[in-house]
């Protein structure tokens, strides 16, 4: 049975919907999930907060989502929407990942504790719809395959590694400049490492 985390009872608060009448639809759960964790954390989020949060009993949000690896599945399916709603697909290979991997760190950066369920489930196939466009776009600069995997790998271990520690609200502007800088740094080496690996010999 899902319970609330140890605290969270009088330490957090959740907004109660009168009993509502209709079809639940998948949007609705996303997005009042999505409002739990900007406010609480992944902790926070529990299938009886969100049901208390819906208006709706516990057995109906488990007949449309199964656990909470499924609720947080739909979630990281829905900011990475908004993360492709900002990719460039015209632009040169290097303008195209810095603005990308800027929205991810921005769009993530909301949802504490989510980082690291994303770095737990990083093979997820959800995670290939952020994974093939960039890929596809270093190969087309030049980078091998393998070489493109290599420069996805360092820069989602850049931008995770940033994201699992998140600032406070008075600091979040300066982690954001902060980050943005150490990406051009990860970005120059890329960039020099692109003729050897576009070399067919190397």
């Amino acid at each position: 049975m899902d319970r609330d985390p140890p605290g969270a009872r009088g330490a957090r608060t959740v907004e109660t919907r009168t009993p509502r009448q209709g079809v639940l639809h998948e949007a609705e759960i996303v997005a009042s999930a999505l409002s739990i964790i900007e406010r609480d954390g992944v902790e926070g989020l529990t299938m009886r907060r969100l049901s208390q949060s819906l208006g709706v009993s516990l057995g109906a949000t488990y007949k449309h989502v199964a656990t909470k690896d499924d609720l947080l599945r739909l979630v990281t399916a829905e900011l990475y929407t908004r993360v492709l709603a900002a990719d460039t697909p015209d632009a040169d290979w290097r303008p195209r990942l810095r603005s990308f991997l800027l929205r991810m760190h921005e769009v993530v950066g909301t949802c504490r504790g989510l980082a690291a369920h994303l770095a737990a489930h990083a093979d997820d196939p959800v995670t290939a719809r952020l994974y093939y466009p960039l890929h596809a776009a270093l190969t087309q600069a030049g980078f091998t395959p393998a070489g493109a995997d290599r420069v996805l790998r360092t820069l989602f271990f850049y931008t995770s590694g940033a994201l699992l520690t998140p600032a406070s609200d008075p600091a979040r502007e300066r982690a954001a400049a902060d980050f943005a800088a150490g990406l051009d740094m990860v970005l120059d080496g890329v960039a020099h490492a692109l003729p050897a690996e576009g070399d067919p010999a190397s």
